[in-house]
């Protein structure tokens, strides 16, 4: 595995590459740290070339300076701006969560990086009828206990203890992403919803997908953005988070989905 930091988009990203074959890029959703996705991509590194990367001020990229929002388009510009700067275009993208909406956005924005995509249980609140209440929820959490306190409600965990087995020092990054998911990311994603014009006028091939397991708002979530495309909604091995609590079942689903995209 290479790692490192490159110049992208205005900012430094961390990055990790794996394996060999065709190009496949991991978009994480919220939390926004490419550790969720080790154990399925060193699965998936034995027949891609596979790329994670820790989203903009998240874990080990840098928080810009003066950086106090974000959009999900400038989301999307740094995932293209990735594959540029690796020389990785065009390749295969997959998104988890608000990944998954990143992904439907970099189709968008910059549908000639993206040869075609997986969008998995994308997060959009947009769809809720009190959408707008979220905010005012989060913003209770971290008055009550602080953005330490806001993540162990938002993931269930506990700092300082492994979830699925992943590493500690993943739980240990999570835990200081805080600022960013409620006070950046969280509010640019309440008012967004896909370019649904954009995205067919794109013509490149979308999978959506929501596991067997996954709660109602993330089902609704993907049977919205399957319905306005047009397309069968697939499904996938578990819950919200399979690819991390059971990588090897995810990932044989998962392979059988992308030769669906050729």
């Amino acid at each position: 595995m290479k790692q490192g930091l490159i110049d992208v988009n205005g900012t430094r990203i961390y990055h990790e590459l794996r394996g060999s074959g065709p190009r496949l890029l991991l978009i994480v959703g919220l939390t926004g740290d490419a550790g969720w996705f080790e154990p399925f991509a060193d699965l998936l590194a034995e027949k891609y070339t596979v790329v994670t990367y820790d989203r903009r001020g998240n874990s080990r990229s840098p928080r810009p300076r003066d950086w106090t929002s974000t959009s999900v388009a400038e989301q999307a510009d740094d995932a293209a701006g990735l594959l540029s700067v690796l020389r990785l275009t065009p390749a295969l993208v997959f998104g988890n969560s608000f990944g998954a909406t990143i992904a439907l956005e970099l189709l968008t924005r910059h549908p000639q990086v993206v040869r075609g995509a997986i969008a998995h249980e994308p997060f959009l609140p947009s769809l809720l009828p009190n959408a707008q209440n979220l905010n005012g929820f989060w913003q209770a959490k971290l008055a009550k206990g602080g953005p330490r306190y806001a993540m162990t409600v938002f993931t269930g965990m506990k700092e300082g203890e492994s979830i699925y087995g992943l590493d500690l020092g993943l739980v240990r990054r999570v835990f200081g992403n805080g600022d960013v998911v409620f006070l950046v990311e969280i509010p640019a994603s309440l008012s967004h919803l896909p370019d649904v014009k954009a995205l067919k006028k794109s013509r490149v091939p979308i999978v959506v997908a929501a596991g067997e397991e996954t709660s109602m708002f993330y089902h609704c979530s993907s049977r919205w953005v399957a319905d306005q495309l047009e397309t069968d909604l697939h499904e996938l091995p578990g819950d919200h988070d399979c690819y991390a609590a059971r990588p090897k079942e995810f990932a044989g689903a998962f392979l059988a989905l992308l030769e669906k995209l050729g």
